[in-house]
């Protein structure tokens, strides 16, 4: 197991593992392409989720996005790090882009590229900024408030 931004490696193991059992409950009938993904909230705690398509594409959810939004209506809104699993593990730029509402820019990404069996896994660790250059920021943007510093500093 790889070493991701300051997750110990049991941490990294369980979010690693979480995302792996999610890609097994994606509803996935017309791309035949199962993706599992789980979140790691700054409260510690790990929620998921899976695809769910819909024979009316659109509608469709990716998994990662499933499981930013289990975290958030659940009150639980800061992520710190996403791991995703899948066969060739890359979020699309909806998800990059709802991962960096939720996140910031040192937010630990770890893609796990799943082999035939699960000792064949490709793990990738980054960081969420490098997955999305030039986000749509809404700190930046005015839409939110600054985050005040902790302690009155």
């Amino acid at each position: 197991m790889i070493k991701a931004h300051g997750l110990s490696r049991a941490r990294l193991k369980s979010l690693v593992d979480a995302a792996k059992a999610a890609r097994k409950k994606a509803y996935c009938p017309y791309s035949h392409h199962p993706v599992g993904a789980a979140v790691l909230t700054d409260k510690g705690r790990i929620y998921t989720g899976a695809n769910v398509e819909n024979a009316s594409y659109g509608l469709s959810l990716c998994a990662e996005r499933v499981a930013v939004f289990n975290a958030v209506s659940r009150g639980d809104s800061k992520v710190r790090a996403i791991a995703v699993a899948c066969k060739d593990a890359r979020p699309c730029g909806a998800c990059r882009q709802v991962v960096m509402e939720f996140a910031d820019r040192s937010t630990a990404l770890i893609l796990v590229s799943t082999g035939k069996d699960d000792g064949n896994d490709k793990i990738t660790v980054t960081r969420a900024a490098l997955m999305l250059p030039g986000a749509f920021d809404p700190l930046a943007s005015g839409l939110l408030p600054q985050p005040q510093p902790k302690n009155g500093r």
